[in-house]
């Protein structure tokens, strides 16, 4: 009887201590959670913006000397509307001391911007997809890039344990990202001008093809790219957001004068 009692204490006494152990392990689990959490939230405190490019424009340095009136065109067809866009890139040109036409045949460059996108980053919407596409590309890409994941990508280790704490972290604590993508096409008079071939491929139907060429000529180089910024920041005001992330843009654009 006794040793009964003695061996029926033993289990219960087991079972216990390994449900101590175990909801030790889950609180520490849930500490070095919000730890991280925290410490992603402190490095991120404040806004930090970086930009990338599809493709690198050189302009003519001859041309750039020569001829400083520019013709600027903007259009935006994101969803954010609230800023003036064109506005920012003008005040950006005439501060390199670049003169501002509404004659395009007076100016030795012919800026077109279009704002693509503004606005928070998504599964399938990331800076490389955006940039993969390419000028006049699409904005999502099949593959969800990594390089500019930042913090994100240090917790993708600890996924599984990580995906349970970090959730109940995650309403508390979050890093946001916020990107803005402009395609930009620049056209450098050009003396003499320049010649070239355009190839279309036109669809009929699934199973039919008209494939056309045709000669150009044209008084100006074309140049094409695609810029993406994001800001990062521990809750970030979105307007904050894009209006750092429009004028990071127009700063590009002007950079390439």
């Amino acid at each position: 009887m006794f040793m009964r009692a003695s061996k029926q204490h033993r289990l219960g006494f087991s079972g216990l201590a390994r449900s101590l152990v175990l909801l030790t392990i889950i609180s520490g689990l849930f500490v070095l959670s919000g730890c991280a959490g925290t410490m992603q939230a402190i490095e991120n405190k404040n806004m930090t913006l970086s930009a990338k490019m599809s493709d690198t424009i050189f302009l003519d340095p001859e041309i750039l000397a020569n001829n400083r009136n520019v013709y600027v065109r903007v259009t935006n067809t994101s969803d954010f509307q609230e800023i003036d866009f064109a506005e920012l890139l003008k005040g950006k040109l005439s501060a390199k001391g670049y003169s501002l036409t509404n004659n395009s045949s007076q100016a030795g460059y012919i800026v077109q911007a279009n704002l693509l996108y503004m606005g928070d980053e998504k599964k399938g919407l990331t800076a490389e997809g955006m940039l993969a596409g390419g000028f006049g590309g699409a904005l999502a890409a099949s593959t969800i890039g990594s390089g500019w994941k930042g913090p994100a990508a240090a917790a993708a280790g600890g996924a599984i344990i990580g995906s349970v704490i970090g959730g109940l972290a995650g309403s508390l604590i979050h890093v946001d990202t916020y990107l803005g993508a402009t395609d930009i096409q620049i056209k450098e008079a050009v003396e003499g001008g320049v010649k070239g071939t355009m190839n279309t491929a036109a669809k009929y139907g699934s199973a039919t093809t008209l494939k056309t060429q045709r000669e150009i000529k044209s008084s100006r180089q074309e140049y094409r790219t695609r810029i993406v910024v994001f800001a990062r920041q521990t809750n970030i005001d979105k307007q904050e957001a894009c209006r750092a992330i429009a004028d990071r843009l127009a700063a590009q654009i002007a950079g390439m004068f």
